[in-house]
């Protein structure tokens, strides 16, 4: 501290009081001085507050409907016609930007013609923050090869789908690397809706699908894959030295596994776990779901059941491969690809399903082609491997065949009119559910206790039949053979409750819900 600076500070203080003393007539307190920061920052709070006041101000001197946030007005858009989302994006500023995300958000080309397809797809390849605005896309036809060369309108389509940067649901006739290969989007469900696919293309979609390792949905409804080609071992991992690692051999279905313990899946399937290691739902040919289910999250797994047992088919094998994925792996869906799959092999595949799965499935899916006696006569068979099987979903997607005699083991209901509310809870012991829409998730429709249900003992309208006598019987008997079955769907397309009743000496009380939209 250099000398003297004190007593000059000192005295500079007491001539400031003494000047206060001759002023006023008596001593003042010493002003407290700011350090220049405290200052700053309290400038800066005055400021900011300021600031905010000035904004609530402004906003609440704006119309109401300009004070709703775009993606609130987005969200309602969603709900109208593509006619009315049209005009209501003419009707101010503050609307054209939601209405505009509405319409592009699900955009949908597979029912438009070839000229306004080509319009669409032109505007989103030279529009591209419009193109952003498309979350779920999908159109009927691809732009075809032309000689080996890229066309115009393959160039367009590609920077269309390129423009697409958030787009997450992706629908497509078949594969095409040419117009997929520079997009950048985060995809999370993809549909191809192709029969065949040649070796190339199919190596060329599953490396492909190593690039969206957010894919959570995978569906190849109508593709129809024996076996997985040999273009698919270059899907091998390859070590640090580029070198590809030795091909392991996919397990052939009829091939027995050797090993110590459980047969590993995971070790045995071409695909590397780096190909959507998040997938949770899968639709698709039994070759492509045995190798590619194990190691992954799959919590629902649609099989078309396209070829028999003559064929090659080897359900045993195929349920032991899903078996792998336990820990997720809830809801099972068994659907013919046609009438020529014989009874013997939907039996053998619904049976191994019991032997394998039976263990961890909640909900159980089976689509029918052949006489629905058939069906229930397998079900009473094979129910009780299902141990904690909730929801027994049954549909027919082709008309019934035409019986060879008529069925006389149970009567139809009388064409009389419906009985009344008292009498048809005294003589059935059902009541009818005004909630037939939430019933079963497999078809929109969940379960709920009787007690949140309205009743009336009628049926769910002046013109819904009554449900047919037998598939009451059906469910006191499925009932005892599952007692942690509580839905169930008839091929009928009655939807029927099952809970226990304390009341009634343990005994299940049925409900039936209504019919469910076929």
């Amino acid at each position: 501290m250099p000398t003297g600076l004190g007593r000059r500070a000192s005295e500079l203080g007491e001539r400031e009081d003494f000047e206060e003393y001759v002023m006023n007539g008596r001593p003042s307190e010493r002003k407290r001085s700011i350090s220049l920061p405290a200052a700053a920052t309290q400038a800066a709070r005055w400021r900011a507050a300021n600031l905010a006041e000035a904004e609530a101000e402004e906003e609440a001197k704006r119309p109401a409907l300009e004070r709703i946030s775009p993606e609130l007005l987005s969200s309602v858009f969603s709900y109208a016609s593509r006619a009315d989302v049209l005009s209501l994006a003419q009707v101010s500023k503050s609307f054209s930007l939601p209405a505009l995300k509405a319409l592009y958000a699900d955009l949908d080309l597979r029912t438009d013609d070839d000229e306004r397809i080509e319009q669409c797809i032109a505007s989103l390849a030279s529009r591209r923050p419009v193109a952003s605005y498309v979350r779920s896309f999908a159109c009927r036809a691809l732009p075809p090869p032309e000689g080996g060369t890229m066309s115009l309108s393959t160039v367009t389509f590609a920077i269309a789908l390129t423009n697409m940067d958030q787009l997450q649901s992706l629908t497509l006739p078949h594969f095409d690397l040419r117009i997929l290969c520079h997009t950048t989007f985060p995809l999370r469900h993809l549909t191809l809706l192709c029969k065949n696919i040649t070796p190339e293309d199919f190596h060329a979609l599953f490396t492909w699908l190593g690039r969206h390792p957010s894919l959570v949905s995978l569906s190849l409804p109508s593709l129809v894959l024996p076996s997985l080609p040999p273009s698919v071992h270059p899907l091998t991992p390859v070590d640090s030295s580029g070198v590809p690692s030795r091909p392991h051999t996919p397990r052939t279905p009829d091939t027995p596994s050797h090993d110590s313990d459980a047969p590993s899946h995971v070790s045995s399937s071409p695909f590397p776990p780096t190909v959507v290691p998040s997938l949770r739902r899968f639709d698709g040919p039994v070759s492509i779901a045995a190798a590619l289910v194990p190691g992954r999250p799959v919590e629902r797994v649609q099989l078309p059941i396209q070829h028999t047992l003559y064929d090659g088919l080897r359900p045993s094998a195929l349920m032991s491969a899903l078996a792998t994925a336990r820990d997720t792996l809830r809801t099972l869906v068994i659907k013919p690809a046609s009438t020529k799959i014989d009874q013997r092999t939907l039996e053998r595949v619904v049976m191994s399903a019991g032997a394998e799965l039976g263990d961890f499935i909640e909900t159980l899916e089976v689509h029918w082609v052949l006489d629905d006696e058939i069906l229930y006569k397998l079900i009473v068979g094979v129910l009780a491997r299902f141990r904690n099987l909730h929801t027994l979903c049954m549909l027919r997607d082709s008309p019934p065949p035409h019986p060879t005699s008529p069925l006389l083991e149970f009567p139809l209901p009388p064409a009389s009119p419906p009985l009344s509310a008292a009498t048809a809870a005294a003589n059935r012991r059902t009541s009818v559910s005004s909630y037939s829409s939430a019933f079963l998730s497999v078809r929109g429709v969940g379960s709920g206790p009787p007690s949140a249900r309205s009743s009336t003992g009628t049926g769910t309208g002046s013109d819904t039949p009554f449900p047919r006598v037998h598939e009451r019987a059906h469910l006191a008997l499925w009932s005892k053979t599952c007692p942690a079955l509580r839905n169930v769907l008839f091929l009928s397309g009655a939807e029927w409750g099952i809970y226990p009743n304390p009341t009634a000496g343990g005994q299940p009380q049925f409900e039936f819900v209504g019919y469910a939209a076929q």
